[in-house]
């Protein structure tokens, strides 16, 4: 376990930043999930958000003195541990990847100098950790990413992606569990499902999971998405 190195400023009106400095993705991303928990019930904080190397803290002026709010914040991050703890959950995704499900695969492959196979190959045998959730209701920032399979985002994003689309980009991969618009080069999609309204805890992926991707054919995805109707 080390300390975290960090710096705090102001991030418009009633709003701090805490930028963390770790060598450890997954580690400083659960730190960071660590000290937004940890303030976001306190008093005078009305949000607390975690990126994957950042925490956003929003309070009300007319409660919490801005220095105060200040103190705050660095207080939890300096006594937030700096470990990436066993994950207490693990999530398999079955993934057909690539033709109509991963229509950047191939453009993908042939950029990064790899065959579609062996691009798929990298993609699915490494376990991931959910770093945070954002910029999309219930959408996983899943790390790291081995660096032969990073990219940029697309330079013009998609105004519809489907449910289940899997994506990559810079040090990251995510799942999109609802259609929106997206950036993502996309190289495949899940036929699970990802999102259940009439759960207490709607969204599958929580901060620290263990994610893994399982290759499936076409017809297996077309019997798992009839299964999961």
């Amino acid at each position: 376990m080390s300390a975290l190195s960090f710096e705090i400023n102001a991030f418009g009106e009633a709003t701090w930043l805490a930028r963390l400095h770790g060598r450890d993705m997954i580690a400083t991303a659960l730190a960071a999930n660590l000290i937004a928990d940890r303030l976001r019930p306190s008093y005078g904080v009305t949000d607390c958000v975690a990126g994957v190397d950042s925490v956003v803290l929003r309070f009300d002026p007319s409660g919490l003195a801005p220095q105060t709010a200040r103190a705050m914040l660095e207080d939890a991050v300096k006594e937030t541990p700096l470990t990436a703890a066993t994950p207490e959950t693990k999530i398999e995704i079955p993934v057909c990847y690539g033709g109509e499900y991963g229509p950047d695969l191939a453009a993908l492959a042939q950029k990064l100098s790899l065959s579609e196979a062996g691009l798929i190959e990298r993609h699915a045998a490494q376990k991931y950790r959910v770093l945070t959730i954002g910029f999309a209701p219930g959408f996983a920032y899943l790390g790291p990413l081995p660096e032969s399979l990073q990219t940029s985002r697309l330079a013009s994003p998609r105004t519809h992606v489907p449910a289940g689309s899997v994506g990559v980009a810079g040090a990251m991969t995510g799942v999109y569990p609802l259609a929106s618009p997206g950036g993502w080069p996309l190289i495949g999609r899940t036929p699970k499902k990802l999102f259940n309204a009439k759960a207490d805890a709607p969204f599958i992926f929580t901060p620290g999971a263990e994610v893994s991707f399982t290759p499936v054919s076409e017809d297996a995805f077309a019997r798992m998405q009839d299964e999961a109707a």
